[in-house]
């Protein structure tokens, strides 16, 4: 599935990190697709993938990522693999804070330099 958004957010609180990808409309029903994971508690690399699409929505280890300047290919699933492509604007994130965070989140991570 490719999806498409505006912006990438980048949020770490403690032992909780984040990266949203939205299109920063600030709505109910605004599309999104976020990444979750949690460090406070051993949880054997698992994340939180959410999305406005439920079929996308899950909470297990990503398979693998690999992000370009404005591109993220994901793939995550436990008993269904889901091929996901996300395509962002990068104008409101440093590429070098999302690569250092979606490397701790995801071990099966790789970045383009």
């Amino acid at each position: 599935m490719e999806l498409e958004f505006k912006t990438v957010s980048v949020t770490i609180s403690g032992d909780y990190y984040q990266v949203l990808f939205h299109d920063d409309l600030d709505t109910e029903d605004e599309p999104y697709f976020m990444i979750q994971r949690q460090f406070e508690f051993p949880e054997g690399e698992v994340c939180h993938f959410e999305s406005h699409h439920e079929k996308l929505c899950e909470h297990c280890k990503a398979q693998s990522a690999f992000l370009t300047k404005n591109k993220l290919h994901l793939s995550y699933g436990k008993n269904q693999v889901r091929s996901v492509e996300i395509i962002f604007g990068t104008d409101s994130v440093d590429y070098k804070y999302l690569v250092s965070t979606l490397k701790e989140m995801i071990p099966e991570f790789s970045a383009e330099v």
